[in-house]
Formats: C-alpha cells, sequence, structure tokens
C-alpha cells in the first residue's frame, strides 16, 4: 500500500494531496445522482484528466504551472457544462496555485471570479439570493485563499530569516569584542613577550660581565612576565568561550534561513537532524555524549570564530545550494573543512579575498599557530580548510594521571 501511494505522489509530499484528492468523491457521486449516463461517462473522462493534472503536477514540478491551468480548465468545463455548484473542486487547486508566480494567480483569480458571477446570475431566478451564498466558498477558494496561504508562507519565512539577522547581529557584536581582546592580546602581550626577549639577551650578556645588574635584570623579567600573566587571566576571563557545537546550531539555522543544505560531519558530536523542532534546529542523538575536542577553550574558540566567518561568507557571497562542514582528528592536528557547491572563485578573486576575509581567518589561526589552506575553482565551488594544532601536552599530562 505504501509503495502504490508513492508511486502516485512522491513521499516527501506526505499524505495531505491524498487525503485533499478523496474529496473528489463527493463531485463523483453527485455526477452519477443527477445526469445521464453519456453525461456520466464524459463526467469520468473529466475526472480522470483531473486526476493525472493533478498527480503530474508532484512529479513534474518544473511544468506544474500547466497542470494546474489544465486542472482548472477540467473545473470550468463541469462548470459550463454540468453546474456551477463544481466550482467546489476549486479547493483542490488551492494548495498548489498558493506556490505559482503572483502573476498567474492574480490571472488565475480575477477569470474565475469572472465565470463564477456569469454562470451564478442566470441562477438567481431559479434559486434565489441563496445562490450567491452557495458559490460564496468556491469563489474564496481559488480567488483569495492561495493568496493568504502564500502570505503565511511569506510571512514565516521572514519570521526566520528576521531570527537568523537578529542571531547574526548578536554574534556579530560579540565577535567585535573579541576581537577587541585578540587585539590587545596581540599589542600588549605581544610587546611585553618582545620586552621579556630582550631582557633576557641583556642578562645573559650581564652574568660574567656585571652579575649585580644581571640579577636586577632577573628580577625585572619575574615581574614583568607576572604582570603579563595577570593581565593575560584578567582578558582570558572577559572572554567567554565559544563552542563549536554551538556554532553548529547556528550554522544549521542560518543555512534553513538562506535556502541552503548544510551537513555536518563530526566524530565529537554525531549531530543529526531534528524532525520534532524546526528545520533549521539540530540535536545530539539519545545516549550519546560528545567527546572532548583536542583543544585548549581558546583553540576551540579560535576555530569556531573562523567556522563562523566562514560560513557566513559562504551564505553571503557563494550563491550555493549545499555545503558540507567536516571535522578531522589527526595525530598532530585538527581540521575543520567548509566545502560549497556555489560559483566558486578564479585566481585575481581569491588574490583580492586574501586582502580581506580571508587575511582575517589567517590573522586569528597564527594566534594559535594555526594556518588556512584555501582551494576554489570557477562554477566548482569554494573549500577551506582550517586547521590548528593538537594540545598534546595536556593529553599526555592527563594520561599520565
Amino acid at each position: 500500500m505504501k509503495s502504490l501511494r508513492e508511486k502516485f505522489i512522491p513521499a516527501s509530499e506526505g499524505i495531505v494531496p491524498l487525503v485533499s484528492l478523496a474529496n473528489l468523491l463527493i463531485p463523483i457521486l453527485i455526477l452519477f445522482l443527477s445526469e445521464p449516463p453519456l453525461k456520466i461517462g464524459i463526467g469520468l473522462v473529466l475526472m480522470l484528466m483531473f486526476i493525472m493534472a493533478y498527480r503530474e503536477q508532484y512529479w513534474r514540478k518544473a511544468q506544474a504551472l500547466w497542470f494546474i491551468a489544465g486542472q482548472l480548465l477540467v473545473i470550468v468545463a463541469f462548470m459550463f457544462f454540468y453546474h456551477p455548484v463544481y466550482a467546489y473542486m476549486g479547493f483542490l487547486v488551492a494548495m498548489s496555485l498558493s506556490k505559482q508566480n503572483l502573476r498567474f494567480m492574480q490571472i488565475v483569480a480575477a477569470l474565475f471570479a469572472l465565470i463564477v458571477v456569469l454562470l451564478s446570475i442566470p441562477l438567481v431566478e431559479k434559486a434565489g439570493l441563496v445562490i450567491i451564498f452557495v458559490m460564496l466558498p468556491p469563489l474564496f477558494g481559488v480567488s483569495g485563499m492561495p493568496f493568504i496561504v502564500r502570505g503565511q508562507e511569506n510571512y514565516k519565512l521572514m519570521a526566520e530569516r528576521l531570527k537568523a539577522a537578529t542571531e547574526q547581529l548578536e554574534r556579530m557584536a560579540q565577535q567585535e569584542e573579541r576581537q577587541r581582546i585578540a587585539r590587545e592580546l596581540h599589542d600588549t602581550l605581544g610587546h611585553t613577550m618582545s620586552l621579556l626577549a630582550l631582557k633576557g639577551e641583556l642578562t645573559s650578556k650581564l652574568i660574567t660581565r656585571a652579575p649585580e645588574k644581571a640579577q636586577k635584570e632577573a628580577q625585572e623579567i619575574t615581574e614583568t612576565a607576572r604582570a603579563a600573566l595577570k593581565q593575560m587571566r584578567e582578558l582570558v576571563t572577559t572572554m567567554r568561550v565559544v563552542r563549536l557545537e554551538e556554532e553548529y546550531t547556528h550554522a544549521t539555522a542560518l543555512c534553513a534561513a538562506a535556502g541552503i543544505k548544510i551537513k555536518i560531519e563530526d566524530p565529537c558530536y554525531m549531530m543529526k537532524p531534528d524532525k520534532t523542532k524546526t528545520s533549521g534546529s539540530i540535536s545530539r542523538e539519545s545516549g550519546s555524549s560528545p567527546e572532548r575536542l583536542p583543544l585548549s577553550p581558546l583553540q576551540e574558540t579560535i576555530l569556531a570564530m573562523c567556522f563562523r566567518e566562514s560560513l557566513t561568507n559562504a551564505v553571503r557571497h557563494s550563491r550555493a545550494s549545499s555545503c558540507t562542514a567536516t571535522l578531522e582528528i589527526e595525530e598532530g592536528l585538527v581540521r575543520l573543512t567548509l566545502a560549497d557547491d556555489g560559483v566558486g572563485l578564479d585566481q585575481e578573486q581569491l588574490k583580492q579575498a586574501s586582502g580581506s576575509g580571508i587575511a582575517g581567518l589567517k590573522q586569528r589561526l597564527a594566534l594559535v599557530d594555526g594556518y588556512l589552506n584555501v582551494e576554489s575553482e570557477p562554477g566548482q565551488g569554494l573549500k577551506l580548510a582550517l586547521h590548528i594544532p593538537r594540545t598534546i601536552r595536556s593529553e599526555r599530562a592527563g594520561a599520565a594521571g
């Protein structure tokens, strides 16, 4: 039974189209109860044509507009040659009609309304004004409801995009704060480390020549190192650690809002889609817990921030329909690769990108001795590989403990 249903309507459409089509039983029953045999036969042929067009609009979506037009012609034929009440079949077309271009919807709405009015006028003399109330629902079903459904879908899409944009703004504010901290680390601590190096060289030269001065320089080195350590701790405590798992959730929501399919392959988290939530959400498999990513909090934060910026650039500029994020853990490093199927970049564009966005990624990765590889060809998408060395020392210490 399931295979038969899937042959008639694609499985991705669910059971709703079949349930809607079951409403044809009512006009078929009216056809048998009120018409002579010849008109019943012709009516059944028209019904079969309607069902065939109804089915094909789901299998051949590129030509869906023509199949919807065919269904509407069948309905109009029933209205002209049988009875205007067959206009109720228009409810079967309403959902599909709402997904077509707006110009086609407007033309259909105007023509259907005109036909319903023209066919209802002669019936007013026989049935009275009650016919107006009888014909209002199908008139609304074709000339009004598709616009309402379309408006609801547009509202839902805009709400998702607004949510994604709001989250992006919040993350940009956080990113700006982290960039400030990174600059301060680079400028202040970089200067301090240079000073310590110079004082160390000077101390080594004074040990034999002027031991007292060497001792004084060594004391200053100790004080400078303590001050640098204190400053480092103050900066680190003001910066919240960004987990890669959090960025996966944000990436899925962002790609869902942009209409991009994203696949995340990460052995540490084993993420899977959550069917109970929106298309932009993910959840961890039941019974599974994330393994520890073999990176320090600072390294994971840098990796997560670079992944976020790479994905944001892909959403904005790549015009991709899908992308894949793959995390690989090797003996000496962690590699996170983001590949899309977008327009790609030529060599000149790569040089321009290297002077802006890619340069920023390289600078961040350099803070933790990481590096970036870029591969791209026009029309073949872009592939970014973020490399960060593993914290082998902390792992060995943990194993020894």
